[in-house]
């Protein structure tokens, strides 16, 4: 039997560990529905992933039968927040177009299904430091 120097096949599963991120208390940031089956419903997001879809494990569960078990995320990451199309039947759409990762901006407006959201994020005004002189 002849030995070979290859390496063995390994089977690995994500990389190595990312630092933990944290949305600063000073930010809040939320989904808006604006159409759909509960338009005004508001989702606080207080998470570094978010998950939209109908699948009961998922953050945020909009009631349309056209969003995906698993449709999209919102990821915080590195003081932004990123929409991204978790590979959807029906797909997401941002400014009229369809994407697969979008930054998302205080005021943009995505659809997945039949809903709309409008993403909201303001400074917290309860976490806003004053210097008195």
């Amino acid at each position: 039997m002849k030995r070979t120097n290859k390496p063995e096949d390994e089977t690995r599963i994500g990389g190595p560990a990312a630092p933990e991120q944290k949305i600063p208390s000073r930010l809040q940031a939320s989904l808006v529905i604006l159409e759909g089956k509960v338009p005004g419903m508001e989702y606080a997001l207080t998470k570094t992933y978010t998950v939209i879809g109908r699948d009961k494990s998922a953050d945020i569960m909009p009631t349309d039968s056209r969003i995906s078990r698993r449709h999209a995320v919102i990821v915080y990451l590195d003081d932004s927040y990123i929409l991204k199309d978790l590979d959807s039947t029906n797909g997401t759409v941002m400014n009229g177009a369809f994407i697969k990762q979008a930054n998302l901006r205080h005021g943009d407006k995505f659809r997945i299904g039949e809903t709309t959201f409008q993403f909201v994020v303001q400074e917290n005004p309860r976490n806003t430091t004053y210097e008195i002189e």
